[in-house]
């Protein structure tokens, strides 16, 4: 497994992402930070997922495109209720119209397009936070 930079334990994260692009635009910068990444491709793989190794996960990243809200706010709650203390992040290019039932302590909102640099920094707060 791989390792977050100064942590003593693996990083794992979660990519929802049922077009598969920001999986792809994460992997690398991600990977080379440490990070050990799975990505899912829809709400009932992400759940499978979360059943299976919700205890390992370290954040979930949600890929938020027009209309899938609700299945985002799904995934959230379920992920929230096995891993309360993984942090949530949203992707999107629509922030207005997702982040009303989103919104939760632990969550962060990220708008495209954006630097992946960005994501390790929001992911590196959100742990320390955590």
């Amino acid at each position: 497994m791989s390792q977050a930079i100064g942590a003593e334990t693996s990083f794992r994260l979660l990519v929802l992402d049922e077009a598969g692009k920001l999986h792809a635009l994460l992997s690398e910068p991600l990977v080379g930070q440490g990070y050990d990444i799975a990505c899912a491709l829809t709400e009932k793989a992400a759940r499978a997922f979360l059943d299976d190794e919700a205890q390992t996960l370290g954040a979930l990243v949600i890929d938020i495109e027009r209309g899938n809200a609700p299945v985002a706010a799904v995934v959230a709650r379920h992920a929230r209720r096995l891993n309360p203390l993984a942090p949530v992040i949203f992707v999107s290019d629509v922030p207005a119209e997702v982040q009303g039932d989103l919104r939760a302590p632990g969550a962060a909102f990220v708008v495209k397009p954006f630097d992946p640099g960005l994501l390790v920094m929001i992911l590196e707060e959100l742990a320390a936070g955590a």
